[in-house]
């Protein structure tokens, strides 16, 4: 299902927004880069506050960055600004918000307001946000490496279509499927 390309690159964007909000921040931004071939996946992890220029608007001084460029010029222009940082195009996007998170981190049996918490903070950091995005990355990591193995057997097919559901992507069942296996 992946053509004739040996890498199928996913971006998998965290957005930070409530229900009914019009316009979400990119808030978590890490592009997933499959090898296919050798079955081995590298994690590029840009940090929200990253330097991206929004078309003219009436933006102050320190509004030009990523998770603005999602908010204030729509999520596909941050798509495309974020695409432009890390030199690759993505093949599918997937986007979640805090309350799928939420139900992630639940599906794994995982701390959900702590977990939350933690993956959002950036704080008291001496680096701040780039440490967060690290923090991210080491989390999927450990997600794909330590938890995916509780989606094989009797139930794998239905597990994997639940977690399928909770995110919101271009990517069809059958993909991500292949994919996780």
């Amino acid at each position: 299902p992946f053509g004739d390309e040996g890498q199928i690159n996913v971006l998998l964007i965290g957005l930070d927004a409530r229900k009914g909000w019009d316009s979400p921040h990119c808030d978590a931004i890490h592009m997933l880069s499959l090898d296919i071939e050798n079955w081995t996946m590298q994690i590029t992890s840009v940090p929200r506050g990253t330097y991206a220029y929004i078309p003219p608007g009436t933006y102050g001084e320190t509004q030009y960055y990523l998770a603005n460029a999602c908010a204030l010029a729509g999520l596909d222009y941050g798509i495309e600004r974020i695409e432009a940082v890390v030199g690759v195009r993505s093949d599918y996007v997937v986007t979640v918000g805090f309350s799928q998170v939420l139900g992630i981190l639940r599906i794994f049996d995982l701390p959900t307001t702590e977990g939350l918490q933690w993956l959002r903070h950036r704080q008291s950091y001496a680096i701040g946000d780039p440490q967060r995005s690290h923090n991210q990355a080491v989390f999927m990591k450990d997600l794909v490496l330590g938890h995916l193995s509780k989606f094989r057997g009797l139930f794998s097919v239905p597990m994997e279509y639940l977690l399928y559901t909770i995110v919101d992507t271009d990517m069809d069942f059958a993909t991500s499927r292949a994919l996780l296996n």
